[in-house]
């Protein structure tokens, strides 16, 4: 156990060094790279299959898998991080890349319908750091995944993936970026809407998930003022979660309803 464990530090270290940090990249065909970056995905989402007999092994050795099992999670994960690169790096064709995209929809989608999935939000947050278009891109996607998922944790905690795109979004400065900005949030404004109305009308229970909820909130809100999007997010909002947001968000919410006022007079 111990000197299969130590090999497989040794090969996570070569492969660190030599592989993932290399400035050269393998040339190869798109369709092995998405093949790679699909199992790879795959692995950083699966759940950990726990073994009858693990009840029965020593702690030496339970420690053992488990160590062995973040190893294999963070492998792929690097890998998932180096293949983006390639993809990043290539110029690949539009349906070559709605191929990549659609790789990490079939993630996603079973992250927020399936408890078991082992995806990690810190991981996902990552990609979406590293490559701002893929969250950009799948924007609409998380949307719409986030009002309708399935479990209140993933619907919660998932939350945190749109605000990662957001602020990749608006955190330009420029002029043209900032225009660019306020028309992908317009474009989208109906479905950020929805997603705030769905959020407040089915407040989670828990404290802790309430005070996330708010968070997030305020800081759609905050955006939303900053380009100018007020109205059209409150003549977006579903009628039926005015009274849910005046309740649940109190000034948060009024602040807006108040500036629209006051810009009449």
């Amino acid at each position: 156990m111990e000197a299969s464990e130590q090999l497989g530090h040794r090969i996570w270290g070569i492969l660190q060094k030599k592989v993932f940090k290399c400035k050269e990249y393998p040339r190869g065909e798109t369709s092995t790279l998405e093949s790679l970056l699909r199992r790879n995905l795959r692995l950083a989402s699966k759940p950990f299959k726990k073994k009858k007999s693990v009840a029965d092994m020593s702690k030496k050795k339970q420690l053992a898998l488990a160590t062995r099992q973040k190893i294999i999670a963070s492998l792929a994960q690097q890998s998932t991080h180096w293949l983006l690169k390639i993809v990043h790096a290539k110029d690949l064709s539009e349906p070559e890349l709605q191929s990549v995209l659609d790789i990490f929809r079939q993630v996603l989608s079973d992250f927020f319908n399936n408890k078991k999935s082992q995806l990690k939000l810190a991981f996902m947050k990552e990609v979406f750091q590293r490559q701002p278009w893929i969250g950009r891109d799948l924007f609409q996607f998380l949307l719409d995944e986030c009002g309708s998922a399935k479990y209140e944790f993933r619907r919660v905690s998932s939350l945190e993936l749109v605000e990662v795109v957001l602020r990749s979004l608006v955190s330009s400065k420029g002029a043209e970026e900032e225009n660019a900005a306020a028309m992908f949030l317009r474009d989208r404004m109906s479905s950020l809407s929805d997603l705030v109305g769905k959020l407040v009308v089915n407040m989670p229970k828990k404290q802790a998930w309430r005070a996330q909820v708010r968070k997030f909130c305020g800081y759609i809100f905050k955006v939303i003022t900053t380009h100018n999007l007020i109205k059209k997010f409150l003549k977006t909002l579903s009628k039926d979660s005015y009274d849910p947001c005046a309740s649940q968000l109190g000034d948060l919410f009024l602040s807006l309803k108040k500036q629209i006022e006051a810009s009449k007079e």
